[in-house]
């Protein structure tokens, strides 16, 4: 099996806590300014004996250093407009000044009876053969215009890292754009001025040169998400190429909403931090809507999880378990604090 999407770790965190060199930039008004909101998910500290005032810390704490929130819950496919209702964490975000970044899966990981982990379609306590059920198509189109009507998002994907599943499934492709599209339509009946989009693994974008993907998107969505982990392929931020995140530009118009970057802290807080101004020097004058950062806390990495990712994924945090800031912290904190610029 190929590495899972990042989706499986904030699924288990949200059921566990609640679930060429970089150029010197000169110290500009410009640069005390940025055009885009950025965010990060709330992971409270001491996982997994966390606390309620850990996670309620941890809210106000993502609501200082961040405008956008991305939101992940179990079920992450149909029902979780239900599940959303009971956690009320969209109004938590909201309370401490994040708007949520919600997502619906259309497919999730799950254990079969003598064929281990496969990747298939999600619908809890149902079954559907595949992606052109007709009656899971019916049933993940209401949810998708439920969570529109019920929540309002100002951003909505409609699937995390799908060029992973279709990678494995590319037969599906086709019956996921047109489910994708009538989606779209029924939640701007509800709610025109939400962004819908959805997300892509930069890093198998590039390895599986699946750059087509893009291209069939960029039509028909507000924005293109992307998640981006580069420590997966070069051994220092130094080494991402300068055009490294401006490729994308050639198979896209559309803004970029990185919903998942990061550098892990096991080789040294000093690179983890580093990697912060690197792709901020890379990805200099894309057209951003929003840049996120993976967790607030380190998270325990245990049973299932720790088959599908690698443990470094952990250490993709501004502080360590126990709260203890890392070196990136008052770089991440320095950009929080920058005006945004429309």
């Amino acid at each position: 099996m190929r590495l899972m999407p990042l989706l499986i770790i904030l699924m288990l965190l949200f059921v566990s806590g609640c679930p060429g060199p970089a150029e010197e930039l000169p110290q500009t008004k410009e640069n005390a300014t940025r055009p885009y909101y950025v965010g990060l998910v709330p992971s409270p500290k001491n996982q997994p004996e966390t606390s309620f005032e850990d996670i309620v810390a941890a809210y106000e704490e993502a609501g200082r250093l961040g405008e956008v929130m991305m939101v992940w819950s179990d079920p992450n496919c149909i029902g979780q407009c239900s599940r959303l209702r009971q956690t009320r964490v969209v109004e938590a975000a909201r309370s401490n000044g994040m708007e949520p970044v919600l997502t619906l899966n259309f497919a999730t990981i799950h254990k079969s009876s003598g064929k281990g982990l496969q990747y298939g379609i999600c619908w809890p306590n149902h079954t559907a053969a595949n992606i052109t059920d007709p009656e899971f198509r019916k049933a993940w189109i209401n949810e998708a215009k439920s969570l529109a009507a019920e929540f309002r998002p100002k951003y909505f994907s409609l699937g995390n890292e799908v060029n992973d599943y279709f990678y494995l499934h590319p037969e599906d492709l086709p019956h996921y754009i047109t489910l994708y599209d009538e989606a779209y339509a029924e939640i701007k009946k509800v709610s025109p001025e939400t962004k819908v989009f959805v997300v892509f693994s930069y890093t198998h974008l590039i390895d599986n040169s699946q750059w087509g993907m893009l291209e069939k998107f960029d039509n028909r969505s507000d924005l293109i998400g992307l998640t981006t982990y580069p420590w997966k392929h070069y051994s220092s931020p130094q080494e991402i190429p300068s055009g490294y995140y401006r490729r994308a530009g050639n198979y896209t118009t559309k803004p970029i909403a990185f919903t998942e970057i990061g550098w892990p802290s096991t080789g040294s807080e000093h690179e983890q931090a580093e990697f912060l101004d690197v792709f901020q020097n890379r990805t200099g004058g894309m057209d951003l809507e929003m840049v996120n950062w993976l967790f607030l806390h380190e998270i325990p990495i245990e049973g299932t999880l720790a088959k599908v990712i690698q443990d470094e994924t952990a250490t993709v945090s501004l502080k360590e378990r126990n709260g203890t800031k890392k070196e990136i912290y008052s770089k991440w904190q320095e950009l929080a604090e920058k005006e945004i610029r429309p």
